[in-house]
This record gives C-alpha cells, structure tokens and sequence, in this order.
C-alpha cells in the first residue's frame, strides 16, 4: 500500500499561499493598465518571460505544496536571485548611484512616493510591492523548508501509524 499524504502543514500553506499571491501581484501589474500604478502605454515588452514566470511560481508553488526537498531548494534560490535582481537594480543605484534615467525612462510616469534623488531610477510602488511580497515568499518559505528538511521522510510504516491516529 502507498503511503497517503496528509494535507500540508500550516507553513507549507502559508509559503504556497504566498507564492500564489506574488505570482498573481506580478501577472496584474505586468498584464493590466493601472496607470499610474504600472505605464503599461507601450506595451508589456516582456509578454514571453512573463508568462515563463508564472509557470515557474506556479510550479515553485506545487513543489512547495507536495513538500519536495529538491523543488523547494531550487524555488527558494529562485527567489533569492530574483530579490538580488530587485535590489540590485532597483535600491544600489537609487541609494549609492551609477545609474541615470531620464523623462522616458520606462518607470518615468509611474508612481512614486519615495523621494526622487537626482536622477537616479527610484524604486516605483508597484516594484516596493512586489519587493514586500518576495521577501513574504523568502521568510514563509525558509521557514517551510526548514520544517520539512528537519521532519524525518516519510514512510509506508509511519503512514500506516499516522493513518491509525
């Protein structure tokens, strides 16, 4: 007999839920004209990697959800270089400089309500938003990984004892 899986565990929930929401957040603002939210005026200009991320959160998400060892490493360091990518593009140049923008700066016309300095790229609401959610999707799923790496592999004997609970 194969051993069941019980339903995931409060943290795995979480991670996965917070997952899904980044993933959802990301598709609106990448897909949906919010002006001044997003200036989707020229275009998405990214419509395949867009749609590549998805698969990937989607799957990340349901490495999560079945609690896979390998999936949730693998999904976590995704997310760890992407929040690199957002801190290196976004807060380096905006707090130290290097980086210049000007009037037709892709981000020009979106929302801002971090101080402008100079004319270094400040960080946009929609991207601090997506920023809050990847560091959400960090911690929840650290901590979920956590958990599943120190809770023993499952077993068709320890499922027959769960099971009889």
């Amino acid at each position: 007999m194969l051993p069941m899986r019980a339903l995931p565990p409060a943290t795995i929930k979480l991670a996965v839920a917070a997952q899904l929401v980044c993933a959802g957040y990301l598709q609106f603002i990448e897909w949906v004209p919010v002006f001044p939210w997003n200036d989707l005026s020229h275009g998405n200009g990214q419509e395949r990697l867009d749609v590549i991320l998805a698969v990937v959160q989607l799957a990340i998400a349901f490495g999560f959800w079945i609690s896979s060892r390998i999936a949730m490493g693998l999904g976590l360091a995704a997310y760890f270089g992407w929040m690199y990518l957002q801190i290196d593009s976004w807060w380096r140049p905006y707090l130290f400089g290097g980086r210049t923008v000007g009037p037709h700066w892709y981000f020009a016309r979106t929302y801002k309500f971090l101080p402008i300095i100079d004319r270094r790229p400040t960080p946009d609401a929609a991207h601090v938003v997506l920023q809050i959610l990847l560091a959400a999707v960090l911690i929840t799923g650290v901590v979920a990984f956590y958990r599943v790496v120190r809770r023993p592999p499952l077993t068709a004997k320890s499922a027959a004892l769960d099971a009889g609970r």
